[in-house]
């Protein structure tokens, strides 16, 4: 495996540097050459994205994704001390198996059930992060809804008629306070 990826990266290096732009006069006229200038040049800033470029499944998707990696090196340490311990105290090996070491610490059949069980725990962390970002999105949609109600409701105009009334109110509830 080693010797396949070093003549994998030799090849890299060479392609490289016969394809290249400039190589070194040793090009003839009927070769065609790239020219890179336009895409190494940084002439435009970067610009962030948009708050509207993606629609929000797109975020959620993506957050989801961020969130079930993340955590599956850790559920990953979290499975294998578990089911090492579960090993060791259930007197199916002496020692308590290292996680870490290639030596007979755990059968493929075994290392293949901890890889699965941590996918399905890491996407499980995933699918809960996913839906109590949901709840939390539809809560604040819905509190924001009633709040606009409660300042739609709270704004009534009024006749000249009712404000003149609620002006002779005040002004008579104003004089018997002076009194």
């Amino acid at each position: 495996m080693r010797r396949l990826s070093a003549v994998f990266m030799l090849f890299l290096l060479f392609s490289a540097s016969a394809f290249s732009a400039d190589s070194g006069g040793n090009a003839s006229e009927d070769t065609p050459s790239v020219d890179l200038g336009p895409v190494l040049e940084n002439d435009s800033e970067a610009v962030p994205y948009g708050e509207d470029e993606f629609p929000q499944w797109a975020k959620d998707l993506r957050r989801g994704e961020i969130v079930s990696l993340g955590a599956m090196p850790f559920v990953g340490l979290w499975v294998a001390g578990g089911y090492g311990g579960y090993k060791y105290f259930s007197g199916k090996t002496d020692t308590f198996p290292n996680p870490f070491s290639s030596k007979d610490a755990f059968n493929k059949q075994e290392i293949w059930t901890m890889v699965g069980v941590t996918a399905g725990v890491g996407l499980g962390i995933g699918l809960t992060d996913f839906f109590v970002n949901l709840a939390k999105r539809k809560k604040a949609e819905r509190s924001r809804l009633e709040q606009e109600e409660r300042d739609r409701a709270g704004i009534t105009p009024l006749t000249p008629e009712e404000a003149g009334e609620l002006l002779r109110k005040n002004n008579h509830a104003g004089k018997e306070t002076e009194e």
